[in-house]
């Protein structure tokens, strides 16, 4: 019964919010102006309740949180208006909603997991053949049938670590070196926008390491390699390329 009444508590809010809409329609400028100045006077009221410790503050529902949602993605004045809840607020609804959408669009999260066997299998591999390569070992367990042969990047893991003697001369360290040559140094990196429909936006981030200055900015939804490399001749032009340039890799 409860699950009932949530469901149409849901959709009684969402009538209600389109009701509205088709209604005001239909309204003159000056009928709107006017009753936009009645619910703020109204919302001013309750408002000042809520500061006083009069009232309670409301809890929001569902309904109202997907309402903002898109309200700030086609309202460009959207912050101006929040009287109940802060700017940051729907903010973080919007990326929990997107955190869930993903969540519920992936299968299976990380990769799929090695067995007890196929890791003892790898160390005894290695340990009647020392000199065997990764790759090597990789294509051993394909040959004895195991169906879950991980990766020879991941066989390496579970090789036994060896550590080198110190060198007779230490090298520079990499804070010294980044010092040294800050004013030659750019990093690029990528991060993600989340657009209203769940859409992922890739930004290509290039910034200088001496001020902290913005080089380049790019954006695209498909960020391919031949993408990338062109980004870079735009981001470069005329010979201003840096000495060093590191980025994560792509």
């Amino acid at each position: 019964m409860i699950c009932f009444t949530e469901i149409f508590r849901y959709y009684r809010d969402w009538l209600r919010v389109i009701a509205c809409f088709f209604r005001t329609r239909f309204m003159s400028d000056i009928a709107k102006d006017l009753e936009i100045i009645a619910l703020r006077s109204q919302l001013a009221l309750v408002y000042q309740d809520i500061l006083n410790k009069k009232v309670p503050k409301p809890k929001t529902t569902q309904s109202f949180r997907e309402q903002w949602f898109f309200l700030s993605k086609l309202f460009p004045n959207w912050k101006s208006t929040l009287v109940i809840v802060k700017p940051e607020t729907v903010i973080n609804w919007h990326k929990k909603a997107f955190r869930l959408f993903w969540f519920l669009k992936s299968k299976k999260r990380g990769r799929p997991k090695i067995s007890r066997a196929t890791i003892a299998m790898i160390k005894r591999l290695y340990q009647e053949n020392p000199l065997w390569s990764p790759e090597r070992i990789h294509e051993q367990l394909i040959s004895l049938g195991i169906t879950d042969a991980p990766a020879p990047n991941t066989i390496a893991k579970y090789f036994p670590k060896i550590r080198k003697p110190p060198a007779e001369k230490r090298q520079q360290l990499w804070k010294t070196f980044l010092v040294n040559h800050r004013k030659d140094i750019w990093a690029m990196d990528f991060f993600i926008v989340p657009t209203l429909y769940f859409k992922v936006l890739y930004v290509l981030l290039i910034v200088s390491h001496d001020r902290r200055k913005i080089e380049y900015v790019a954006v695209t939804a498909n960020p391919t390699s031949a993408w990338v490399a062109h980004q870079i001749r735009e981001a470069t032009p005329f010979g201003t390329n840096p000495e060093y340039c590191f980025c994560r890799r792509i």
